[in-house]
């Protein structure tokens, strides 16, 4: 059943398609006005949730952010999309690929992939982009039937190159909530606390317990910890009859023509420091074909996959105490200062190390080019 606390509202609108922002006022009747915002046009938030996140729900964070995807458009403005599908189609909103019928996609490994837009609706903030370069690749489960309930707890993932709030978590705190956001009216949307952050826009909302797609992550109240997503079993018909016939002429939306554009980018140190945390992250999972798929072809040149792996064999465990990016030319070193659980002669044992890794681009992908490093004491640490 709808709530009635959006009944009766004056709602001043503001909507960002993939950086296109614009202000929209609807005329309902309630005491103040309330901003309605596409997420992009967002502050980072910080996840007020500071309990540490239990090793299931990290598996399903590391396995959904592989199949979680940043779009560029030409002029440099971004959103967020998710693979569901064989083909290599991902799902995004319609207010991020507007008026465009090509685009970039960039994958956590810092590939950079076209994409086509294959679907894009006029009234349902929801779009399609095929990318061929990710065709035949496993898909994100989507829960296809049924709706998320109250409290349920939920995991709202965006793009991941170098933006602040990749990943947010909270509940859905509201059901069968109504919007309207020129040009676009969203119906039986979630109402969710996860703060969405620049970057979510077009991200898949989890079911944090089963890492399915429940919803689209879409838009935001202003200057509030409240989210909005679609339910993703509302679009489900539409978004499979694009992907069987993909539409011969995009619908256009002048309306968002002429709004001021709002690129959201991660700076060329964002990206980097992602890049290491990101190889961690794989080596704390034991994903060492992904680990070496970041590493510069020099590098896998003088060092085989098999060496590559061994190197890890006492490695148990690697947690990153610090990263620090120095920018230089056309390039960005890394400093990392980690803790390494390792079997030393049959015995754990806890070392320190300091890494450098230059990181740049290669063959437009951003890739760590090499590694030096060396053990450390707590002393020296604490005189870095």
């Amino acid at each position: 059943m709808k709530r009635s606390w959006m009944i009766s509202l004056i709602v001043s609108l503001l909507i960002v398609g993939g950086g296109t922002a614009g202000v929209f006022y609807i005329l309902d009747t309630v005491p103040e006005q309330l901003a309605v915002s596409a997420v992009l046009n967002q502050p980072p938030e910080e996840d007020k949730k500071n309990a540490e996140v239990p090793k299931e729900t990290q598996d399903i964070i590391y396995e959904s952010q592989k199949l979680v995807v940043q779009i560029e458009l030409p002029d440099g403005t971004i959103g967020s999309g998710f693979l569901y599908n064989d083909k290599g189609d991902v799902i995004t909103n319609a207010h991020v690929v507007a008026n465009t019928e090509e685009v970039s996609v960039i994958t956590t490994d810092s590939k950079t992939m076209p994409g086509d837009v294959i679907g894009v609706s006029r009234d349902t903030d929801v779009a399609v982009v095929r990318v061929p370069g990710l065709k035949g690749r496993d898909a994100l489960p989507i829960r296809t039937e049924g709706y998320a309930e109250l409290l349920d707890e939920v995991l709202a993932l965006g793009s991941p190159l170098g933006l602040q709030n990749t990943v947010t978590r909270g509940e859905i705190s509201g059901v069968d909530r109504t919007l309207d956001i020129e040009p676009f009216h969203y119906e039986n949307m979630y109402q969710i606390s996860a703060p969405i952050s620049p970057g979510n826009s077009g991200g898949p909302l989890l079911d944090r317990n089963t890492g399915e797609v429940i919803g689209i992550n879409s838009a935001k109240l202003d200057e509030e910890t409240i989210g909005f997503s679609i339910p993703i079993a509302d679009v489900m018909p539409m978004v499979e009859r694009w992907s069987e016939t993909p539409m011969k002429s995009l619908p256009e939306f002048p309306e968002l023509n002429d709004q001021v554009k709002s690129p959201v980018t991660g700076t060329d140190a964002e990206q980097a420091t992602y890049m290491v945390q990101y190889f961690y992250d794989s080596i704390n999972q034991g994903d060492f074909v992904t680990a070496y798929s970041l590493i510069s072809s020099s590098w896998q040149e003088k060092t085989s996959f098999e060496e590559f792996r061994s190197g890890y064999n006492n490695t148990l465990s690697v947690t990153v105490d610090n990263l620090v990016a120095d920018p230089k030319d056309d390039q960005v070193v890394v400093t990392a200062f980690i803790n390494a659980e390792e079997t030393v002669d049959g015995e754990v044992q806890m070392k320190k190390y300091k890494v450098v890794y230059p990181i740049q681009k290669e063959n437009q992908s951003v890739k760590i080019m090499q590694g030096s490093g060396e053990e450390i004491s707590n002393e020296d640490k604490q005189e870095e």
